[in-house]
């Protein structure tokens, strides 16, 4: 095991982003040319419930609350989604509800909501696009320009961030590095980023090492660690095994049904891996939340487990 967390675990990134210093210092490097400075933050319930049986609840890594009343959620994605742009708006739109309540009238509405606004770090791309960060928002057809601004979205690629490539790079770019490196990684992290970084981010390197955990703490790193390269092993094994599947189809002359019947085969071992985790944590007494979020199932599979 390295001697510091690796911030791409689920466990981690909570841990260590799960506090105000750094998470400001993060928010406002990012943010404050589009929003202004913030200058406090609360953290809000992660969790949003089902309203029923038939509804998806959704369980959040970090939310919170700033100083003008925007709220703020901070995602980590390692696996990769086909569809996880929807998912990221159907997040964005579940916490929107938290503002609405039943009966409300629009006529009788005297504000707009606050901004809402996600934040969503993918290790892998989402599109073809080069760049390292994708901000989306609500524009006009016509003349592009800005037709509602109470939702925006930012996916961070770390696929495609490249410190070494930037010419004056900025806070915002040393919070990247560090996020996309500490751990495993921590050799390839530029020398210039700890020049650089404010006294947040050198904090939170401090608190990184593993060697500070509490058992109870070192435990729960650890399974995030194999859920992390369990995501990791999959996804490459998904990549590569659909690849060579669509060669072998295409010489063959066979539908793409091939590749596919293949593709469902690994998603099948992917969730007997997730409940393997799943069953490891729910022995070492960690509460069900926690084990939701790590092994990717829902509390719901996780019940029928006990």
């Amino acid at each position: 095991m390295n001697q510091y967390i690796d911030l791409k675990t689920d466990w981690g990134f909570k841990h260590l982003m799960g506090r105000e210093p750094q998470m400001l210092s993060f928010l406002n490097s990012l943010l404050s040319k589009d929003y202004g400075e913030i200058t406090s933050i609360t953290f809000d319930n992660v969790e949003i419930p089902p309203e029923t049986a038939e509804d998806r609840g959704v369980i959040f890594d970090i939310c919170c609350t700033t100083d003008k009343g925007d709220k703020i959620i901070v995602e980590m994605q390692n696996y990769s989604h086909k569809f996880f742009k929807t998912r990221a708006n159907f997040y964005l739109c579940r916490l929107m509800e938290r503002f609405f309540r039943r009966g409300l009238r629009w006529g009788k509405m005297t504000e707009d909501i606050p901004r809402i606004v996600g934040i969503f770090f993918l290790r892998h791309k989402i599109s073809e696009s080069p760049h390292d960060i994708l901000m989306t928002e609500e524009t006009e057809h016509h003349d592009k320009s800005l037709f509602w601004d109470r939702m925006r979205k930012y996916f961070i690629i770390l696929e495609n961030f490249d410190f070494q490539k930037i010419e004056r790079p900025t806070l915002k770019d040393c919070w990247i590095e560090i996020i996309k490196n500490l751990g495993n990684d921590m050799y390839r992290i530029d020398p210039s980023v700890y020049e650089c970084a404010d006294s947040a981010l050198l904090e939170l390197i401090e608190k990184a090492k593993v060697s500070a955990l509490t058992d109870d703490e070192l435990v729960r790193y650890e399974a995030g660690l194999k859920a992390l390269e369990d995501a990791v092993d999959f996804d490459e094994l998904l990549s590569d095994s659909v690849r060579e599947a669509s060669e072998k189809s295409f010489a063959e002359g066979r539908s793409e049904g091939v590749a596919e019947g293949i593709a469902k085969g690994i998603i099948a071992g992917k969730t007997q891996n997730q409940i393997e985790t799943a069953k490891r944590m729910l022995s070492m007494k960690m509460d069900v939340d926690t084990i939701a979020q790590i092994s990717g199932l829902s509390v719901e599979e996780i019940g029928k487990l006990g």
